[in-house]
């Protein structure tokens, strides 16, 4: 919603100024998509708006359910036709989280990640960020009477080449008298954009960061994550330092794992020996992912190559998760969306 072209809308129209909260309120608040959901409104008001303004600047596609029913995919259009994926994982009973998209399409171009091979088409814009959680919000409070409880930015692109949109949306997401959510509740997750990190630490320091890393080598990892060719590992080891020491946080590191590729005992003692010239064991919690099909050449390790990958960085003293991959079933896990 453009709160912008609706308030000169309201004073060219005599509309008193309270009507403006009212509006807010149902849209942060309670969730509406459109004006007929705001009944606090004047029938005759309502009526006048809807040529004008909309409320929601997605049109849903296609909403995708997984067999388990713990992920739920939407596709949707923007205004100039182009497409986006937006998923909802349910990790905790009752307790939604929002993988959220900023780009149509993603510049990195990593070579097993189904959003990069589509390159970048274009940014998105704020409104088009903060309303693929209002959408998801409105289906899940209709459908189910849940909330989401957390958000995170890493769905299709990278959010630091769209810096200023995607704070924008933070904001949004965090403004008590719009959506509402803690700082704490906000996760961002980058391919390893040096200059935006250190931004980042300044802006939301209460907001929690994320790297893609994917492998500890630099010849690997410009294989995997191409903007390691802009930002090598030293580069991105100093970002996290001075973004630790600014912050005090811990940082999530997201580690796909590919059979054969960057699973071997040896990766593991590689990104021992790089995190721990970073900061010290306590300032992170890794998560692995096996890796999700995406029609490329990849595959994912057996459970035990996992356990086994998992293990010697329990060792060494890390915090460990290995993640599950929620909504492989419709294409909506990690990896695998492409607004098709």
């Amino acid at each position: 919603m453009d709160f912008k072209k609706l308030t000169v809308f309201f004073k060219e129209n005599g509309v008193p100024a309270f009507r403006l909260k009212q509006v807010q309120d149902a849209i942060y608040k309670n969730f509406a998509v459109s004006w007929d959901e705001i009944p606090v409104l004047p029938a005759p008001l309502r009526e006048k708006l809807k040529p004008e303004l909309r409320i929601n600047s997605l049109d849903t596609l296609e909403t995708q359910v997984s067999k388990r029913g713990n992920a739920i995919k939407f596709c949707f259009e923007l205004k100039d036709g182009l497409k986006i994926e937006t998923v909802l994982l349910n990790l905790i009973p009752e307790k939604w989280s929002i993988c959220i998209s900023t780009q149509v399409g993603c510049p990195v171009r990593c070579p097993f990640c189904a959003t990069g091979k589509k390159g970048l088409k274009r940014n998105l814009s704020p409104d088009e960020i903060t309303d693929q959680f209002l959408a998801a919000a409105s289906f899940l409070k209709k459908t189910r009477n849940h909330k989401i409880a957390s958000v995170i930015f890493m769905g299709m692109g990278e959010p630091f080449y769209n810096y200023e949109a995607v704070g924008e949306a933070i904001h949004a997401m965090t403004d008590p008298a719009r959506i509402g959510l803690g700082q704490r509740h906000v996760s961002v997750s980058t391919a390893g954009h040096v200059p935006a990190i250190r931004r980042f630490a300044k802006d939301f320091p209460q907001c929690n960061l994320a790297v893609s890393l994917h492998a500890a080598d630099d010849t690997l990892r410009t294989d995997l994550v191409p903007l390691n060719r802009t930002y090598p590992l030293s580069q991105l080891a100093k970002a996290l330092t001075d973004y630790i020491v600014m912050t005090k946080r811990k940082v999530f590191v997201e580690y796909v794992l590919m059979d054969g590729i960057n699973n071997s005992r040896s990766s593991a003692a590689k990104l021992n020996s790089w995190l721990r010239a970073v900061a010290a064991p306590k300032y992170f919690t890794i998560n692995l992912i096996t890796y999700n099909r995406t029609g490329g050449p990849y595959r994912a390790p057996a459970k035990d190559r996992v356990s086994v990958f998992a293990g010697i960085l329990e060792d060494c003293g890390f915090e460990v998760t290995i993640r599950k991959s929620l909504g492989d079933d419709i294409d909506g896990a990690c990896g695998q969306l492409a607004g098709k």
